[in-house]
């Protein structure tokens, strides 16, 4: 079977999905991944992203009475140091999450013989063998990240007031500032393009089985052994950044002059900018 690479060696998939399978894909990774750990899915996940980015999602509009939601996969088109603002205070959790996650109804996994004897021995360490998934809904999800630690913006209200001094030529509509990036030490990340498809892995799968991700080690070796459908897959990796925190630019189109009591009408150049917050749970609302 011949794989195609995307964006990197580590997210390959059988076959290319055309535009609107495309925008389905990546809207039901971001539905799923909001309505289930409540965070906002960096997507593909791994790309490339950091606090202080400013980015569009191309797939959010979907509806002409609501605004863009941060759905699917995103294109960055600025960044706050670009604007000049370059002194940004940031903040580190102390300890990592893990996350483990299939979709409801939707992804089986079997363990082979060997794994089970080992998964159910505690003296042994690592639980070496096959790992079977199944996949019976095209979107499907198979979520991993272990030890995933988030870096977040501090003082927004001290940042809008330099967007406004520093941002004016830009045109805000539709975008939104990355004001936090979770990259996880290590991640496996499995959608199903197709109705039905099969994934086997070989290697070390101590805690994959359960919701205790702390019990897999992050030097465990996993990897793609076969697979049957189309599926999308990013490797057992390093550094993967898999969830964001956002805040939508919203551009104050008109304001009241205090002497002369009259509506003074601006361009999107030109407003005021507020910084608006973005709750996960508009995601998965959406229809």
């Amino acid at each position: 079977m011949v794989s195609r690479t995307l964006y990197s060696s580590e997210i390959c998939t059988h076959k290319q999905p055309n535009k609107l399978i495309m925008k389905r894909l990546t809207t039901l990774y971001s539905k799923e991944i909001a309505k289930a750990l409540g965070k906002i899915a960096v997507y593909l996940p791994g790309e490339q992203l950091q606090v202080g980015d400013i980015i569009r999602f191309p797939y959010g509009k979907t509806s002409l009475f609501k605004p863009v939601a941060p759905l699917g996969s995103f294109i960055k088109i600025s960044s706050l140091s670009h604007l000049g603002i370059t002194d940004l205070a940031t903040t580190t959790s102390n300890s990592p999450d893990s996350y483990r996650f299939t979709s409801k109804d939707a992804v089986q996994l079997e363990f082979d013989t060997q794994a089970q004897a080992h998964l159910a021995n505690p003296a042994l360490p690592q639980a070496h063998g096959s790992l079977h998934i199944k996949m019976a809904n095209e979107g499907a999800l198979c979520f991993f990240a272990l030890n995933c630690y988030k870096t977040q913006l501090d003082n927004l209200a001290g940042l809008e007031h330099e967007i406004n001094s520093m941002g004016k030529r830009m045109v805000w509509e539709d975008t939104f500032l990355v004001t936090s990036v979770t990259i996880a030490q290590k991640a496996m990340i499995i959608q199903s393009n197709s109705a039905a498809s099969e994934l086997v892995l070989s290697g070390d799968f101590q805690g994959l089985q359960s919701h205790q991700l702390a019990s897999l080690h992050a030097d465990a070796k996993i990897k793609v052994q076969r697979q049957k459908g189309d599926i999308l897959v990013k490797d057992w990796s390093d550094e993967v950044t898999v969830f964001m925190d956002v805040m939508r630019f919203d551009p104050q189109v008109f304001e009241m002059q205090e002497i002369e009591k009259q509506a003074i009408f601006t361009t999107p150049q030109t407003a005021t900018i507020r910084l608006t917050t973005v709750l996960p749970n508009e995601l998965y609302t959406i229809t």
